[in-house]
């Protein structure tokens, strides 16, 4: 007897310990004057872009662009002038160019009378593995194992919008998958994602790209932020790292790619 109402004394405790209350309490925000980048190098030639915003105040906000700045990018030998387009958008483009692995990419912003500069060099990437996907009743799935030795992530951008499957407006999607080749604890107890399912004949594009060391921690970072937190073990709240100089946030990354199509069977 005396053991069963231990039990139910630790019951009713650990009970009352679970109970929240929610409360509105008002969110301080004040304005930081800083400015958010987000930017990336491939070795496509394509026009990249670097896109510029301001912070969040409070929740949910749409973005302020940060528009009207003047933005270019550097290697040793030339400087590429960026782009607004369209005007107001605080998205920046460079002209068609392929960025190399061995030499280092400057990104500099000038905006307020303020200058903001950061740096990234490319690594190799591994070549794709076979894709793996599995049946699911009658549908599919993607399966996803560590690729190669590197750090690195692929995009999967699947879609069967142009399939006799697809009945209605929801027939795409995109899945990454982050192999940064870390040992952390709330990336092993991570929450569940929603399943993600697609029939056969659909197309999945992958794209993997390389990452370079500074770009990995900031990665590692902001998924501690994201995706990796809300598990058993969350780490401290901070802002994710940068390698932007004083005033900015965000990251300019210079990676190696691979892409390959798959047509599902």
């Amino acid at each position: 007897m005396k053991v069963r109402g231990l039990y139910t004394i630790l019951f009713f405790i650990l009970l009352l310990m679970a109970c929240e209350e929610g409360t509105n309490l008002p969110l301080k925000s004040e304005d930081t004057h800083l400015i958010a980048v987000e930017g990336m190098l491939t070795n496509e030639n394509i026009n990249h872009r670097v896109k510029l915003t301001h912070p969040h105040k409070t929740q949910n906000e749409t973005p302020e662009p940060v528009t009207g700045t003047l933005v270019t990018i550097a290697d040793d030998a030339t400087v590429y002038p960026l782009t607004e387009y369209p005007a107001g958008s605080g998205e920046y483009y460079t002209p068609v160019l392929r960025a190399v692995t061995g030499k280092v990419y400057t990104l500099h912003i000038l905006y307020n009378e303020h200058e903001y500069t950061a740096q990234d060099s490319a690594v190799p990437v591994e070549a794709l593995q076979a894709i793996q996907y599995k049946a699911v009743n009658d549908q599919f799935e993607l399966v996803f194992n560590s690729s190669g030795q590197s750090p690195n992530y692929i995009e999967h951008a699947i879609s069967w919008l142009n399939t006799t499957a697809c009945t209605g407006s929801d027939c795409a999607g995109e899945l990454i998958y982050y192999d940064l080749k870390t040992i952390d604890v709330n990336e092993l107890y991570k929450p569940d994602k929603e399943d993600f399912y697609f029939p056969a004949g659909a197309t999945i594009i992958r794209k993997k790209y390389s990452i370079s060391v500074a770009y990995r921690e900031f990665l590692r970072s902001m998924l501690s932020e994201t995706e990796w937190r809300g598990g058993i073990f969350d780490v401290q709240r901070d802002n994710a790292t940068t390698n932007l100089s004083a005033g900015a946030v965000g990251f300019f990354a210079v990676s190696t790619v691979v892409s390959d199509t798959t047509v599902v069977k």
